[in-house]
C-alpha cells in the first residue's frame, strides 16, 4: 500500500514538472531609500535634532540643488501628532513644520519638541521636485518647463517620557 502511494506521488510530481510554463517577471530597480535618524525615545518639552537620509529616482536627473537648468527642490513638510489616521490632503493643509534639504541626500531636522507624553509621531510628506528648462517656448514666448514631482509620506513613531527626577540629592547621602 505504501509503495503505491509513493509511486503515485512520484508520477504526479514528474507530470507536474513537465508543464511548459513561461513566467515573465519585470522588476524595476527601486532607488528610493529613506531613513529618519532621530531618537526612539525623548523627554517631553526638550529640543532634539535629527535628519532624514534620502535617496530617490530623481537623483538620476540631477543631484545638484543649485543647477539652474535642472532646478531641484527637496523638503519635508510635517506635523507632530499622536494620531496618524488622517489622509495626505489633511497633512498638506495642516503641516506645521518644514525643513529644506542641505544636499540631495540630507534633510536636517532641528529644534524638534514633543509636548505630549506617550506615543507621538512625525507625520509628513517629502516633496522632491525637479524643474527642467529645455529652452523651448510656448505660444506667448513663455519658457516651457517640465516639472517632475515625487511625494512620499514619511511617518515615524517616537515615545515621549518625563525626565526622571533624581531620587536622592547629594545632601541626603
Amino acid at each position: 500500500m505504501k509503495y503505491k502511494i509513493i509511486s503515485g506521488l512520484i508520477i504526479l510530481s514528474v507530470l507536474n514538472s513537465c508543464k511548459d510554463e513561461t513566467k515573465i517577471i519585470k522588476k524595476t530597480p527601486e532607488l528610493k531609500t529613506i531613513n529618519l535618524i532621530f531618537p526612539d525615545t525623548v523627554y517631553v518639552n526638550e529640543l532634539y535634532d535629527g535628519k532624514i537620509e534620502y535617496k530617490n529616482d530623481l537623483d538620476t536627473i540631477t543631484t545638484n540643488l543649485d543647477d539652474v537648468k535642472k532646478a531641484r527642490f527637496l523638503d519635508y513638510n510635517f506635523l507632530l501628532t499622536t494620531d496618524v489616521k488622517h489622509d495626505v490632503n489633511y497633512l498638506k493643509k495642516n503641516a506645521k513644520g518644514n525643513f529644506v534639504a542641505e544636499t540631495n541626500r540630507i534633510i536636517p531636522l532641528y529644534g524638534i519638541m514633543f509636548r505630549k507624553l506617550g506615543l507621538n509621531y512625525f507625520d509628513g510628506i517629502i516633496t522632491d521636485e525637479v524643474r527642467i528648462e529645455n529652452g523651448a517656448q510656448g505660444k506667448k514666448g513663455e519658457p516651457l518647463t517640465r516639472i517632475i514631482t515625487d511625494e512620499i509620506r514619511l511617518t515615524r513613531g517616537v515615545y515621549v517620557i518625563e525626565r526622571p527626577s533624581s531620587t536622592k540629592s547629594s545632601s541626603e547621602k
